[in-house]
């Protein structure tokens, strides 16, 4: 017998109509190519700087409300079907995340607290849920026909979801219900500790990739076999053993100094994510995550050879993913935003360049070094005297031909080691074309999560 799932969930001012697209003015605010710098000497390699016009850009970072790059790329025609969407939402925690690092050098350290995201909600579990409604219903139209959803919550709000879930894709179409368990310290007196996570997988319709996992034997599976238990007739797998839908052989990142930490609260190890992707995707598959947080899902996305999508609202995670995509060699990408959300500088911040000295050159190109001179951004209330301004910096920029209209960054000035602590390279030498004027701009990504611009004409 064939019926529909009645079964919905109501709360107060549950709309059923979805807003019609709106014009989105959605523009490229950065294009970036990979080439990151670590210190003063290995860019005399002469290595030159390839623009991103030259490369066809694949993968892009949304800066803002992911509802609106739903609305694009649901009910736009003529958009590429998204194939797998992993989502790690606010589980609606009533708390604010804060990401806490120590800047500045071994005599000199402070500590900041920078806001990464909030999960209060003003209108209680109804606001929570109008929230995740309508996006899931946009996700949903923006999937190819046979594509997916992972949706990652945890006790608090997970028996909602899945009921949402059953509304939006159908209750015929969920394929696993995943238990992602963990370890860490914790205690309590009124319960358990709760040392898992829910993972909701579901398709939009009944053809969906699935590529089997495995996962290594025990020892005593591999000491003993499986000849000892079920007979001769059996082996054990050459790939290990079929994997189940209880993962308990992947950890959170626990250690503050672990190298994966990010400093990014609720970050996910890419071990889980590759395993998400490798299983419901496959190698020039288009993935997204609408909720980026720290760009893990678009490093394994480039490690697996598949195209990204990546959104968040957060500067902080902006930033975060944009260092980790520029350390582990990226391929190219663009950062677009809508113009309510274009990064706005902060005037109250100070950046100055270096005057540009030529070095030596040639009938068609030369060398030419650059640097920054001094920086001090607004939040910074000590003295600017007797502090190191480089400790402000996380890392900066370099565009060598400027147009005004967005920023194409073709190299990257990154610290080497430890990401806020150690010395960080001011200067940089680089090769350009031969030409009678020069438009030149510097991008500073500060250890507040700010973007200052500053532009030089000669």
């Amino acid at each position: 017998m064939n019926y529909k799932r009645s079964v919905h969930l109501l709360w107060n001012n549950k709309s059923e109509e979805l807003k019609a697209e709106e014009t989105c003015n959605i523009r490229e605010i950065e294009k970036v190519v990979a080439n990151p710098v670590f210190n003063n000497e290995s860019i005399f390699e002469h290595r030159k700087a390839t623009l991103a016009s030259d490369y066809e850009m694949k993968n892009h970072y949304y800066y803002g409300d992911n509802y609106d790059l739903l609305q694009v790329l649901a009910q736009r025609e003529n958009v590429r079907k998204i194939d797998l969407i992993y989502i790690d939402p606010p589980y609606m925690t009533e708390l604010d995340y804060y990401s806490r690092i120590s800047v500045g050098n071994f005599s000199d350290t402070w500590h900041i607290n920078r806001k990464a995201f909030q999960d209060t909600w003003a209108g209680g579990i109804d606001s929570y849920l109008d929230m995740l409604y309508t996006r899931l219903r946009l996700m949903r139209q923006a999937l190819a026909e046979n594509g997916t959803i992972f949706v990652h919550v945890d006790w608090h709000s997970s028996h909602y979801v899945k009921v949402l879930l059953d509304e939006v894709f159908g209750a015929e179409n969920f394929i696993n219900e995943i238990v992602w368990c963990f370890g860490g310290g914790s205690s309590s007196r009124k319960h358990f500790q709760r040392k898992h996570d829910l993972i909701f997988w579901y398709s939009r319709g009944s053809e969906y990739v699935f590529n089997q996992q495995y996962r290594p034997y025990s020892q005593g599976t591999m000491q003993r076999g499986l000849t000892a238990v079920k007979g001769d007739r059996y082996k054990l797998n050459d790939e290990g053993a079929v994997l189940q839908d209880w993962w308990v052989d992947i950890n959170k990142i626990l250690s503050p100094t672990a190298r994966e930490n990010l400093k990014f609260p609720t970050q996910k190890p890419k071990e889980l994510i590759s395993r998400i992707i490798k299983t419901a995707s496959n190698p020039g598959s288009l993935v997204a995550d609408f909720f980026a947080g720290s760009g893990t899902t678009a490093e394994v996305c480039n490690q697996l050879g598949r195209d990204w999508i990546l959104s968040d609202t957060s500067k902080l995670a902006l930033q975060t993913s944009l260092y980790r995509l520029l350390r582990s060699d990226s391929p190219p990408f663009t950062i677009v935003a809508g113009e309510e959300n274009c990064l706005e500088e902060n005037d109250q911040t100070i950046l100055e360049l270096k005057k540009p000295v030529f070095l030596q050159s040639d009938k068609d190109e030369c060398l030419l070094e650059v640097g920054i001179e001094y920086y001090w951004p607004k939040q910074d209330e000590r003295p600017s005297s007797g502090h190191d301004f480089a400790s402000n910096i996380e890392f900066w920029e370099l565009d060598l031909n400027y147009n005004g209209k967005f920023f194409n960054s073709c190299y990257q000035v990154i610290r080497e080691k430890q990401r806020f602590k150690a010395p960080l390279a001011l200067n940089l030498i680089v090769h350009v074309p031969l030409k009678t004027s020069y438009c030149i701009a510097v991008k500073v990504y500060d250890v507040y999560a700010n973007q200052t611009v500053e532009v030089m004409t000669f």
